[in-house]
């Protein structure tokens, strides 16, 4: 007898057989019901968190600019930004002089088609929609350090705009406990330079974990939005299928917070450490840079010197950090040595590959996925299967295991955050 399971897989998924005699725990992102967006949006834009209504805080500015998150982000900005531009347009603030930044930090730019699909054709049509470069100095201003010496590169139009706002989504995150807030701001349309410190900062502090709002990232990221001049935000709660069950408007480290309480009974899911974890990158399907953030939750939900085998369609490849790739077949020791000697020039893929480098110290990874090329995953360090040879790759995951071992089969791997008793 057996046991047919299945992983999110791009669009699709991947089947396997487990034996039904074992110790299966499968963890999904918990449903709560849809909220009705339009009238919690009306609802949100008229009472703020801890903030004057919206069309109070832009009346009489000149030039107003939404930074909005990247198409690896599932915030539904097309549904939003048709009322917070009639807030806007409530103020007084004539199109002509607001602007969309697409915080995309590090990301790589979105096409003209993915900026119409992310804001919707009429917004796109009727406002400014930019790109973020945070690789061009040009671009940015310099606006001094923060109190731990992190220098602050903003991008111009944060710089000039009279009132910033930021869209965006809440959901666990390994550097800043989680997403949503003034992670819009850092990395969203910050410099390399900025964006690097902060990254780094996980060789500094055991605190800095998935899920823990109280870390020095978090306070770091917070202090440089509002240096940058983030007033309001909105911030959307989304459940496994891509429905809105919560939303938050108004001050943003104060709104942000009471969105994580609400995104904690969407995304905190018990778990007890098992001897294999066979886990999905969905939604982050994008790349392997985007993938790896399932690695950051099979690494709390599996035990010391387990397996872990990750089901990503990583459908550009590695992502935008060549120095990732490279650097991810290298020991956490190793990564650290060439930072200090200054050898490595892409210091925030290093930083991604020391995350990576804290899980491969607890466990063997195997990846399967038909978006990475063997000479890729050879120079990761990792070992590859084919999505069709899953079978193969869970039976290439219980060796050195022992008899009856423990399974966690996580669904949303990107986002979910086991709650480990």
């Amino acid at each position: 007898m057996v046991q047919t399971l299945e992983l999110p897989y791009g669009k699709n998924s991947l089947r396997f057989l487990l034996d039904a005699k074992a110790q299966v725990a499968q963890a999904t992102l918990n449903t709560l019901p849809e909220i009705d967006l339009a009238g919690e949006l009306i609802a949100a834009l008229d009472d703020p968190i801890h903030s004057q209504p919206l069309e109070q805080l832009a009346k009489g500015l000149e030039s107003v600019l939404i930074l909005c998150d990247d198409n690896t982000r599932p915030t539904p900005a097309h549904l939003i930004l048709p009322s917070v531009l009639q807030r806007l347009d409530l103020a007084g603030v004539k199109r002509e002089h607001i602007k969309i930044l697409i915080a995309g930090g590090s990301h790589r730019p979105m096409t003209e088609e993915e900026m119409i699909a992310k804001v919707g054709e009429e917004v796109y049509r009727s406002v400014q929609v930019l790109n973020h470069e945070f690789d061009n100095k040009d671009r940015l201003v310099y606006l001094g350090e923060t109190k731990n010496g992190t220098p602050i590169w903003i991008n111009k139009l944060v710089f000039d705009a009279d009132l910033v706002l930021g869209i965006g989504a809440i959901v666990p995150h390994r550097y800043c406990g989680w997403a949503g807030g003034g992670k819009i701001v850092q990395p969203g349309v910050c410099g390399e330079e900025t964006t690097i410190a902060t990254h780094l900062m996980i060789t500094k502090d055991e605190s800095i974990t998935l899920g823990n709002l109280d870390n020095p990232v978090r306070k770091e990221i917070d202090d440089i939005a509002l240096r940058a001049g983030l007033k309001f935000i909105v911030n959307a709660i989304l459940d496994a299928n891509q429905r809105v069950v919560g939303l938050v408007a108004g001050d943003p480290i104060q709104a942000h917070r009471m969105g994580v309480e609400i995104a904690k009974k969407v995304y905190g899911v018990p778990l007890q450490p098992a001897d294999l974890v066979l886990i999905s990158s969905f939604p982050a399907d994008l790349n392997f840079w985007q993938a790896g953030k399932a690695l950051y939750s099979a690494d709390l939900a599996v035990k010391p010197g387990g397996t872990i085998v990750l089901v990503t369609p990583a459908i550009e490849g590695p992502g935008e950090h060549p120095e990732f790739l490279t650097l991810m077949a290298k020991s956490y020791d190793e990564i650290i040595a060439l930072l200090d000697n200054n050898e490595v020039e892409d210091q925030i893929g290093a930083a991604g590959a020391l995350a990576v480098a804290i899980v491969k110290q607890r466990a063997k990874v195997i990846i399967v996925s038909d978006g990475i090329t063997d000479e890729q995953v050879e120079s990761m360090g990792f070992t590859r299967y084919n999505p069709e040879d899953i079978q193969t790759a869970i039976s290439h995951a219980f060796k050195g295991l022992g008899d009856n071992p423990t399974i966690n089969v996580i669904h949303e791997g990107a986002e979910i955050l086991p709650l480990i008793n």
